[in-house]
């Protein structure tokens, strides 16, 4: 008997987390590939789109949709440009000294 792949929504995952001033700090220390991963997972599931969707959008594969999700894929801003537009969100990249705005 095959067993039924199911996977958790990303809000029960991170439900409450971001009150979490462990999981605020820890997220902050988060290299960018991680916090982008995080992103896009939350944009996908809020356009309800699964990540075989997104894929087609993207003009990708399901498995790199995977794998940028685990923060595993080297991405190009071409690729983040295409998932942002598909996603309806603008992509903001810029460069910040550490201490401009403190």
């Amino acid at each position: 008997m095959k067993k039924n792949k199911l996977g958790v929504p990303l809000n029960e995952v991170f439900a409450g987390s971001e009150k979490d001033p462990q999981w605020a700090e820890a997220y902050a220390k988060a290299d960018i590939e991680v916090r982008l991963a995080i992103q896009i997972a939350r944009a996908r599931e809020k356009a309800k789109m699964t990540q075989s969707q997104l894929a087609r959008a993207v003009g990708t594969t399901q498995s790199v949709i995977s794998r940028i999700e685990r923060a595993n894929q080297n991405l190009t801003v071409k690729t983040l440009s295409r998932i942002a537009a598909v996603l309806h969100a603008t992509l903001v990249i810029q460069l910040r000294h550490p201490h401009a705005y403190k």
